[in-house]
C-alpha cells in the first residue's frame, strides 16, 4: 500500500508540474519566411495561387513519389481545394483557398493524419514586372498538454526550415521559367485552368471592337446571373483572326464559367485551358496592346511555334475601378504548338 501511495503521489506531482508548465507554456506560434525572386510578380503570384503549381515547388511533395492528389472547384478561386494523402512523411490533409486579393492569398490548412489540426496560412506577394518578394505566413496553435513539450523544441526553426526550402524551390522554378524580353515584353509559360468560355462571336471592322465589347459584356453577365452560372475569371476577348490589311477581326466577347451550359443561338460555348500556354502580362492602355502581340509573335517565330486559336485577352483590371491606365493589367494567352513554318495568327 505504501508503494502504491508513492506512485500515486508521484503521478499527481508530475500532473501538477505539467499543469503548471501548461499555464506558462506558449500555445500560439507565428512562423514567417520570405524570399526575393528575380521574376515578374504576375508569374510568381500564379505559381502561389494555383494548387497545381504549388505541388511543383512544395517542400513536402518530393517526400512521397506516390502521393495521391485531388483537386476540387476551379483551381485558383476562392473555395478551391487541394487534398493529399501519402506516406508517414506526408500524411493526409486538405488546403482550401479562403480569400484572394492582388497581393495576398489566404488558405486554411486542415491536417487529418498523423494528427488533426486546422491552421490558417497565407502568402503575401509584392513586386513589379521584374522583381518579386514572397512572404509565407503560418499561424500554428499547440493545445495543452502538447504545448509543454513544445517548450523544449525550437518550433520556429523546425517548421521554418520547410518554409525556407519550399520558397527556395519556388525561386528556382520562377527564375528558370522567366524568359528574356521580346520587344520589351517578357514571355512566360504558365498553366491555364480549364474553363467554359461563353461568348458572343462576330466578324466585324476593327474600329467597332470597343462598341461590340461594351454592348456584349453586359448581356453575357446578365444571362450568367439569370442562369445562376459561376464566373471562373475576368472577362475576355477571344480572337480567331485579326486582319490589318482588310481591317476585320473574327472575335468573341466572353466570360469564363465553371459550368458547361448552352444558352441559345446568340451565345457560343468554348472549352479552353487545362494545359500550359504562353503568357504576356501587358500593363497599360488597350491602345498599345498590339505591341505586346507583336512581341509574342517574335517569340513564337524564334521558337518555331504557331498559335492554336483563339488568342485570349483576359482583362484582369476593371477600368471602372482603377482609373490609372498604367495599372491596367491584361493577360495575353496563346495556346501554341510546334510549327516548322512558324506561322501564327497576327495581331
Amino acid at each position: 500500500m505504501k508503494a502504491l501511495k508513492i506512485i500515486i503521489y508521484t503521478l499527481l506531482g508530475i500532473a501538477a508540474l505539467i499543469g503548471g508548465l501548461g499555464i506558462f507554456a506558449k500555445s500560439n506560434y507565428h512562423i514567417e519566411r520570405n524570399i526575393a525572386i528575380d521574376a515578374p510578380k504576375s508569374m510568381v503570384y500564379d505559381q502561389v495561387l494555383l494548387f497545381k503549381n504549388f505541388h511543383e515547388w512544395s517542400p513536402w511533395s518530393h517526400l512521397d513519389p506516390n502521393i495521391q492528389l485531388e483537386y476540387s472547384a476551379t483551381d485558383g478561386s476562392v473555395g478551391s481545394t487541394y487534398a493529399w494523402e501519402g506516406n508517414n512523411d506526408v500524411g493526409k490533409g486538405k488546403e482550401t483557398i479562403t480569400k484572394i486579393s492582388p497581393e495576398r492569398i489566404d488558405i486554411t490548412l486542415d491536417f487529418i493524419k498523423p494528427f488533426e489540426s486546422t491552421v490558417p496560412t497565407s502568402f503575401v506577394v509584392v513586386g513589379d514586372d521584374q522583381n518579386t518578394t514572397v512572404t509565407w505566413n503560418f499561424e500554428f496553435h499547440i493545445p495543452f498538454p502538447y504545448n509543454v513539450g513544445a517548450m523544449f523544441t525550437d518550433i520556429d526553426k523546425a517548421m521554418g526550415g520547410d518554409f525556407e526550402r519550399g520558397l527556395g524551390y519556388l525561386k528556382r522554378r520562377c527564375e528558370g521559367m522567366a524568359h528574356k524580353k521580346f520587344n520589351g515584353y517578357e514571355v512566360a509559360e504558365e498553366e491555364v485552368p480549364a474553363a467554359y468560355y461563353i461568348g458572343i462571336r462576330r466578324t466585324l471592322p476593327l474600329e467597332e471592337i470597343p462598341a461590340f465589347y461594351a454592348e456584349s459584356l453586359p448581356k453575357i453577365m446578365a444571362t450568367a446571373t439569370t442562369e445562376k452560372l459561376t464566373v471562373a475569371g475576368p472577362p475576355c476577348a477571344l480572337y480567331w483572326t485579326f486582319d490589318d490589311v482588310n481591317n476585320t477581326t473574327d472575335m468573341a466577347v466572353s466570360i469564363p464559367m465553371t459550368e458547361e451550359k448552352k444558352l441559345g443561338k446568340e451565345y457560343k460555348l468554348y472549352q479552353l485551358g487545362g494545359n500550359k500556354a504562353l503568357i504576356i502580362n501587358y500593363m497599360g492602355d488597350y491602345g498599345n496592346i498590339k505591341e505586346a502581340h507583336k512581341a509574342m509573335g517574335a517569340y513564337m517565330s524564334g521558337n518555331k511555334l504557331r498559335t492554336i486559336p483563339p488568342i485570349v485577352e483576359s482583362y484582369i483590371t476593371d477600368p471602372s475601378v482603377e482609373p490609372d491606365t498604367t495599372k491596367w493589367r491584361t493577360k495575353l494567352i496563346y495556346f501554341v504548338e510546334s510549327s516548322p513554318d512558324s506561322t501564327s495568327v497576327d495581331q
